[in-house]
């Protein structure tokens, strides 16, 4: 590191530049505030000492100048004075020195000040190289996160395909839906799908958890449980040990598709793989709809001209306990009928106050929209939690399947 030394006089300079060389120091020096500037930018000079009086300027000058250049590098500068009182010692403080030393100049006290300052640079060296990692860390971390973002936002619109689709109809069966992830990704899914002529199976499940794994856990279970997947699909069951095309396959109950994914799936210490779900399957040739409720919240029947009413039929979550038996209730169904199936991100979303938006505000909000096409209630639902709410970002996932039949 090179040493500047500003003094006018000529015998003060060279006896400073000869004890710093003499010391191991490489030197330069200037005798005035124009020349020292011009090194200082040109050599890119990290340390000073300065005479504090000068032809054309002073000290505090030329200390006022070097702060000025906002330098990418700092410059330690020793000011050399014959002034001891209070105020030239603000006044160079002010102006940017780092430390003083008095004239006569005393050789043992300037070399350990240029020790001291030294050490200043070092450290100031060393907080630099940090501050270079810091920030070329935080560029990777944010590319990175560029990356994360990029691939949260692709998987949800992924997870968006595998929903249905909105206002759809099947064996004349109308759906619809609302869906809202608390984060990119949802724990939460539903579909509704034809199984074969006179079957129609449809589900809504939650998966414990939030985020990516829980996520990754309900497009698992999308997979098993769509009708085009033939590997291990709990939906269909083999009737006969020979083949019959005339009934090949027919619809799996509701509990036995629930049952199959309690044995398939089961929680243990390093897997969380539990999750509520509703399953039911449609027959659209006797009006019955077979239910399986495990850990779900009660879906609401709405029946033509009556109360919206909870249909309760309580079975641990799937993956709790092995061997469970889940049990299914029948329900006949008509012209004009409607059942909502949905998260508890409804039943359990706060207004500002804490107060739950809970499960009999739900069901008064059906009765009160009966009268409107299942698209309109979506629409409707969705205005209502979030004034509910006070906002239009949920903590948790928000999920609503209304089928009109």
């Amino acid at each position: 590191m090179r040493i500047l030394i500003v003094e006018d006089n000529q015998m003060a300079r060279l006896m400073m530049v000869r004890s710093l060389q003499k010391w191991g120091y490489d030197t330069l020096s200037a005798d005035n505030i124009s020349s020292a500037i011009t090194l200082i930018k040109e050599d890119k000079i990290q340390f000073v000492i300065t005479d504090w009086l000068m032809p054309g300027g002073n000290g505090t000058l030329l200390c006022e100048q070097i702060r000025a250049l906002n330098l990418s590098f700092y410059t330690y500068i020793i000011l050399v004075t014959a002034l001891n009182d209070p105020q030239s010692t603000v006044q160079g403080m002010e102006a940017g020195a780092d430390d003083f030393i008095s004239k006569p100049v005393q050789l043992d006290e300037l070399h350990v000040r240029i020790k001291a300052g030294l050490r200043v640079l070092n450290l100031e060296k060393k907080l630099q190289e940090i501050n270079a990692r810091l920030s070329e860390t935080s560029h990777k971390l944010l590319a990175a996160n560029k990356i994360i973002e990029r691939d949260l936002a692709m998987a949800a619109v992924m997870q968006r395909k595998l929903l249905p689709g909105k206002v759809s109809t099947v064996e004349g069966i109308a759906i619809d839906w609302l869906f809202k992830p608390s984060t990119h990704l949802s724990g939460d899914i539903f579909n509704f799908f034809p199984i074969d002529a006179h079957h129609v199976g449809f589900y809504i499940l939650d998966v414990a958890g939030h985020g990516i794994a829980s996520a990754m856990h309900s497009f698992t279970l999308s997979r098993i449980l769509s009708p085009e997947t033939r590997y291990d699909n709990p939906l269909s069951t083999d009737l006969l040990s020979v083949p019959d095309r005339r009934i090949a396959k027919v619809a799996a109950s509701a509990s036995a598709v629930v049952t199959h994914l309690n044995n398939q799936f089961q929680t243990d210490e390093g897997n969380i793989l539990y999750f509520t779900i509703i399953y039911g399957v449609i027959d659209t040739q006797n009006g019955t709809i077979d239910l399986c409720q495990a850990g779900h919240p009660h879906s609401l029947y709405l029946k033509q001209g009556n109360p919206a009413v909870f249909i309760a039929n309580s079975n641990l979550p799937v993956g709790v306990i092995p061997d469970t038996s889940y049990e299914s209730v029948p329900l006949k169904y008509a012209s004009g009928d409607r059942l909502f199936l949905y998260s508890d991100g409804i039943t359990e979303c706060e207004a500002p106050t804490g107060e739950m938006f809970g499960s009999e505000r739900l069901r008064l909000f059906a009765e009160e929209t009966r009268h409107l096409e299942i698209s309109d209630v979506i629409h409707q639902l969705d205005q209502r939690i979030k004034a509910w709410h006070g906002a239009s970002d949920f903590d948790d996932d928000i999920s609503l399947l209304i089928l009109a039949f």
